[in-house]
């Protein structure tokens, strides 16, 4: 078996036009296509994959995503080149995005962590000389 990479990362969201907005607005990426049978979902470009929303008015998740984030490390992290990434930090501040005590160095790079509004863990990071 030879797999090609990640053509997608499923989240689950209470309220999709919200999350939408979230996703596009903030993050900035672009809707590629929207479902509307079976549970009502879209695509987002993130790049080098995708990254679906699938709205899930009833599902009660912050303490399980607290739980697998806090006791364990489960997050996606968005890659971003090192001069956007102190407006990527300001934007999400400018948006009363909570992070923390961010942004932190990792490695050989800058992070900064945050949730979505359904509380799904997320990362920023920059490594250090990175172009692109």
């Amino acid at each position: 078996m030879r797999l090609l990479g990640i053509h997608h990362i499923a989240l689950n969201v209470r309220h999709l036009d919200r999350a939408e907005g979230f996703y596009t607005d903030v993050l900035g990426f672009k809707v590629l296509q929207r479902f509307s049978k079976g549970l009502r979902h879209l695509m987002l470009d993130a790049g080098n994959s995708q990254i679906a929303l699938f709205e899930v008015p009833d599902l009660e998740m912050q303490s399980h995503i607290e739980e697998l984030s806090e006791t364990g490390y489960m997050h996606f992290a968005f890659k971003i080149e090192k001069e956007m990434f102190q407006l990527a930090v300001k934007k999400l501040i400018d948006n009363d995005i909570d992070i923390g005590d961010g942004p932190v160095r990792r490695g050989e790079g800058d992070s900064v962590y945050f949730q979505d509004l359904d509380y799904n863990h997320l990362e920023i990071h920059c490594d250090d000389g990175e172009d692109s």
